[in-house]
């Protein structure tokens, strides 16, 4: 039997596998060598801009601004990478690309600015510093390779982009649009434990401008977007109802833009969203309370808008007691309301009315809330988010005609689908909503069964 070395195989074995952990360590090493370099730099570069530019210019640089910092930045940068060969250190970045990410994380938003530029990314989400997830359009949840230093640059990046609102135990959340449109979120200690600060940026991603676009998109069919411009041109009060990220904020958008051009528009947000594109808008905004100002409440919004003279008032989400007054102005003649609500269908949207309006802490009896809600509003549109693989996609499943209170049965009020998703498809659904065609009438917009019955 012929002699096997088998020791020598062994032997080179050992060696492949300790030659590849010593380049996994020289690699690693390098990366804590740059991102140290990086760190020493940055701080460095804050402080001599600091010392040249005013907060104002920081926040908002001009492209002087930019050229001044950048004057600043390249001598630092140019000198650290000559010292760092010198010393026989591993320098394996670009100086261009050293001085772009430091300019960055000054004037930009760090490590967080791809993903700020990128269309695509719905959501980015933090859950400290060095653990950063997005939502992509198409991708679905990743999580991304990017990490801030430390807690203390993430909270520098969130207080520049909440434009130096304060974020400390004293005021440890903030709620803020950002300067694109994108709605912020962030605590810190006490109210969150187990990471020293909680990111969310909701990306506010105008996809749809019209009811066409949301054709084109598949979120509705054409028979739909046809009976919608109708109900919107006839100043039906629609209520967009869905889950979180159904694209509820998008098709009140586009919903807004089939109105008439000289129509007044009068938006009452927590943090402003809607983007109308007409002549006349006027956008309000709730306001915290704080130390010598009184806070202003959606509710409280909501009555100043009854004194603008508004042709429609837009309510960008309804979550409490503001619902009365929302029912108020419906009941009162001003046609033409849109509001967006959280709800799982076109009935239980209904219930959510009562339980906001309970929320007022006044005594009604329920049955009189339901007739507010009746006459209120005529139309639900409902809203579902979808994954398809590992994308999300948002479809109307439901369009529901609310009828009016004498109507009701018993104390229930009526609502009746119009057009419904059963698995496969926005079809019509066969119920021709005929109270809605008496008051399109009246306004001048005639209902026609036969189209509805296109879409059979």
């Amino acid at each position: 039997m012929p002699f096997t070395d088998t020791a020598t195989p062994r032997k080179a074995q050992i060696s492949a596998a300790a030659a590849a952990m010593m380049v996994a360590h020289d690699e690693t090493t390098a990366r804590a060598t740059d991102n140290e370099r990086l760190t020493l730099l940055l701080q460095e570069a804050r402080t001599r801009i600091i010392g040249q530019l005013t907060p104002a210019q920081i926040e908002n640089p001009s492209l002087s601004d930019t050229k001044t910092a950048e004057g600043i930045i390249r001598p630092l940068v140019e000198q650290a990478l000559r010292r760092a060969r010198e010393n026989g250190e591993v320098v394996r970045t670009e100086p261009a690309m050293l001085i772009s990410e430091i300019m960055d994380r000054i004037f930009g938003y760090g490590v967080l600015t791809p993903y700020l530029d990128n269309d695509q990314v719905e959501e980015i989400i933090c859950n400290g510093p060095q653990d950063i997830w997005i939502i992509h359009a198409q991708q679905g949840k990743l999580r991304t390779e990017a990490r801030f230093s430390d807690a203390s640059e993430l909270l520098n990046t969130v207080v520049r982009m909440a434009r130096g609102r304060e974020l400390s135990r004293s005021n440890p959340k903030i709620d803020a649009r950002m300067r694109d449109g994108s709605r912020l979120h962030a605590v810190i200690e006490p109210l969150v434990v187990n990471v020293p600060i909680a990111v969310t940026i909701r990306r506010h991603r105008l996809v749809a401008r019209t009811l066409n676009d949301l054709e084109r998109l598949g979120t509705i069919t054409p028979e739909a977007r046809e009976f919608l411009e109708m109900l919107v041109q006839g100043r039906i009060n629609l209520v967009i109802a869905g889950g979180t990220a159904s694209g509820k904020t998008n098709f009140l958008n586009a919903l807004a833009n089939a109105a008439q051009e000289t129509d007044r528009f009068v938006v009452v947000e927590d943090t402003p969203e809607i983007q109308i594109a007409k002549p006349d808008v006027v956008q309000l905004t709730t306001r915290d309370q704080a130390e010598a100002a009184r806070s202003f409440s959606i509710a409280d919004l909501v009555i100043e808008a009854l004194r603008m003279r508004p042709d429609r008032i837009i309510t960008g989400e309804a979550r409490g007691p503001e619902v009365v007054d929302v029912l108020s102005a419906a009941n009162t003649g001003h046609d033409g309301q849109m509001l967006t609500l959280h709800a799982n269908s076109t009935r239980d949207v209904i219930q959510r009315f009562e339980t906001m309006y309970l929320m007022r802490g006044i005594e009604v009896p329920t049955t009189a809330i339901r007739r507010q809600i009746a006459d209120a509003f005529q139309v639900v549109i409902f809203l579902k988010r979808v994954l398809i693989g590992n994308a999300p996609r948002r479809f109307v499943t439901e369009i529901a005609e609310i009828s009016p209170s004498r109507h009701m049965e018993g104390d229930q009020v009526v609502v009746q689908n119009i057009f419904e998703d059963s698995g496969h498809g926005l079809h019509f659904t066969g119920y021709f909503p005929k109270h809605l065609a008496e008051l399109l009438q009246e306004r001048g917009v005639p209902l026609s069964l036969a189209h509805l019955r296109r879409s059979k």
